[in-house]
């Protein structure tokens, strides 16, 4: 081997070393997960959950910190300026990562080129509800109500930009209808809206309705995910009744851009070590979500189709947050 060779070659081991040895001591220092949401919700319980996880395998403390605001922009936006070194992570979801680019005029990051997706950690159906004392019975009922009615009927989501409402939007543009959309500022306003007889229905997480289905003064008519709710497994899909509708509130792990892919990768199986904990999937189980991991790679691909699923119903729709 001549002179030049073994000085490339030693330069570019000296070079990978940094990386390599990075990833062996990772994490050596508490890392901060940011929530960008309030605590107490079910993205908050979630990604504690999954810091508990996580700080027993490693050993060293994975701290939560609720940085809220913009509808989780504040907070992202945060983590994509971060030193991508691994001690900076995100937990968060669609609102951040799918919907936000076409929700807002200004985002002060980039949901792709500014973050490397780690890996998913759960999806949630949404649950189309009526009250117990509607004659819509059946999503049958539904479509069919919907279509004479049209714009006289109205609905309450959690906010405008938000799962509630852009999950209504999708199954109401396939359908060609355009209902009422009568925003709230959570999902306990949204619900009391359609108890009180304010709105008609409200399609929302199945933790804000469950309490209410329970008692018997909440009907659910159809959920919103690839397969039955295992919350409500006599429930049909949309999908499954005839709609070619998915709409799931998933949520995942990111890291900034330009984290080394070894520290990714030992986020990423840590996570899938974490998700057979009892405890995490009792507790994702209480909210009706489910557990589901998915890789860097498959990861990524997912979100990527997510931003562009999202923003033809977005843009059609006319939602703009600012």
């Amino acid at each position: 081997m001549s002179i030049i060779r073994r000085c490339i070659c030693f330069a570019i081991l000296c070079g990978s070393l940094p990386f390599g040895v990075a990833a062996q001591n990772y994490p050596s220092k508490p890392v901060r997960l940011v929530v960008p949401y309030p605590p107490g919700g079910v993205v908050d319980i979630s990604g504690r959950q999954l810091a508990q996880e996580l700080t027993r395998q490693f050993g060293v403390q994975l701290v939560v910190d609720n940085r809220v605001g913009a509808g989780g922009t504040i907070g992202a936006a945060q983590v994509a300026k971060a030193t991508a070194d691994g001690y900076t992570l995100l937990f968060s979801g669609a609102g951040t990562h799918a919907f936000a680019p076409w929700v807002y005029k200004k985002l002060a990051y980039d949901p792709v080129k500014d973050f490397v997706p780690v890996t998913q950690l759960s999806e949630g159906p949404l649950a189309l509800c009526v009250l117990s004392s509607s004659p819509v019975k059946t999503l049958d009922d539904f479509v069919k109500l919907l279509r004479a009615e049209g714009s006289k009927i109205n609905y309450a989501s959690n906010g405008s930009g938000t799962y509630p409402h852009l999950s209504v939007e999708l199954m109401t543009q396939a359908i060609g209808v355009k209902p009422v959309h009568v925003p709230y500022s959570g999902g306990a306003q949204a619900l009391n809206a359609l108890l009180g007889g304010e709105v008609k229905f409200t399609q929302n997480h199945i933790p804000v309705i469950l309490g209410q289905v329970k008692s018997g003064r909440v009907r659910v008519i159809a959920t919103t995910g690839a397969a039955r709710s295992k919350t409500y497994p006599d429930v049909p899909t949309l999908k499954e009744s005839g709609l070619d509708i998915v709409a799931s509130a998933w949520f995942g792990l990111f890291a900034p851009a330009g984290t080394p892919p070894a520290i990714v990768d030992r986020l990423y199986r840590a996570t899938a070590t974490a998700a057979e904990s009892t405890a995490l999937r009792e507790r994702l189980a209480a909210q009706g979500d489910e557990v589901f991991v998915e890789g860097p790679e498959r990861f990524a691909a997912f979100q990527a189709a997510e931003v562009q699923k999202w923003k033809s119903i977005i843009q059609k729709a006319g939602i703009q947050a600012n």
